[in-house]
């Protein structure tokens, strides 16, 4: 069992991850001429917002499938998440295959 307080600061890494990963995404973007991906970081952290909000709502308001709905909100938002930061950054693993 997933203990609510270390899910709510697991929620808030994953939001503050995204959004440093979207920043310095927009920056190399801008340099590199790449297309705006950087945008569906900041859906995936307003989807980790969504999840974890739902997860606030009380339990005799909500029906039974509310915590299968956030974890999956949740595993997508992570797995879109990584391929978008893998398009911008995946540069950084031959370089460092070079050494």
């Amino acid at each position: 069992m997933i203990y609510e307080q270390s899910l709510f600061f697991f929620d808030m890494s994953a939001i503050v991850m995204m959004l440093v990963f979207a920043y310095l995404s927009k920056r190399l973007g801008e340099a590199l001429a790449l297309k705006p991906y950087y945008v569906i970081l900041f859906a995936t952290s307003g989807a980790i917002i969504a999840a974890s909000g739902l997860e606030t709502i009380p339990q005799s308001l909500s029906f039974g499938a509310v915590s299968v709905i956030t974890y999956t909100l949740r595993c997508a938002a992570a797995g879109i998440a990584f391929f978008v930061v893998l398009r911008y950054w995946k540069w950084l693993f031959a370089e460092f295959s070079k050494k």
